[in-house]
């Protein structure tokens, strides 16, 4: 008699399993179905859909950041990253044409923390960015097409422009505390991988490296700190030099 009732109740268990198995895939294909499969970055929720044109960055050094040209502005998080919904100083908001983010450095453990650095957390869209603050910030702009930008960065940060575009008419950096930032051609792209920039002003502050080898300096005006550094190509040197 114990017999047939333990093998009743194991019965009823397994078919209880096999019943939610069932429906958590067909929720997950309800899911999945409303999913708009043209958009390559479906995986991303959407926190904000404001235009910007100016962004101020800060944190974000222990992930990836990265903003896309787009038609229309958004601001996406991965959508199994539910941190920042627990977080309240994970913040994103317009004002003023400038799209303010704000990234907590914070993990639990070392697991997370590798984890976190090896994902793009958020993704950044917009029609143009033209000018970047950051602080304390990993971030990159990719499949750029834009002729100008104006970029601010400081603290433990890197910030890396993956271009479309092989021509930039003007290029504004300031930086601080131990930043680097990097100009190159996306490696994506067929062809030539050398860069052109009309006229470039940089400011190096502190423990920085501002890397622009990859293309040649019409004209420069540079300010660098003894600790700082600037990678030029030697055609933008021999430019200076006449």
């Amino acid at each position: 008699m114990k017999t047939k009732i333990s093998t009743v109740i194991l019965t009823a268990l397994f078919a209880i399993m096999l019943l939610g198995v069932v429906v958590s895939d067909l929720a997950f294909k309800n899911v999945y179905d409303k999913v708009d499969k043209s958009d390559l970055y479906w995986n991303y929720n959407k926190v904000l859909e404001q235009p910007f044109k100016h962004l101020k960055l800060d944190g974000g050094n222990i992930t990836q950041i990265v903003f896309e040209q787009n038609k229309s502005a958004s601001v996406r998080v991965l959508n199994y990253w539910d941190a920042y919904k627990k977080d309240v100083t994970f913040k994103a908001y317009v004002k003023n044409d400038t799209l303010h983010l704000t990234f907590p450095n914070k993990y639990k453990n070392q697991g997370e923390k590798n984890w976190m650095q090896n994902r793009v957390l958020v993704r950044l869209f917009a029609p143009q960015l033209l000018s970047i603050e950051a602080n304390n910030t990993n971030f990159e702009l990719q499949k750029l097409r834009q002729a100008n930008i104006s970029v601010n960065v400081k603290g433990k940060s890197r910030l890396e422009v993956e271009s479309y575009n092989n021509s930039f008419d003007t290029l504004k950096v300031a930086q601080a505390d131990s930043s680097q930032v990097l100009f190159e051609m996306a490696p994506e792209l067929k062809g030539s991988k050398n860069m052109h920039f009309g006229y470039v002003s940089a400011t190096l502050n502190d423990y920085t490296i501002l890397d622009i080898g990859h293309g040649f300096a019409e004209k420069a005006s540079l300010n660098i700190a003894d600790s700082s550094a600037v990678i030029l190509s030697g055609k933008s040197l021999r430019a200076m030099h006449q």
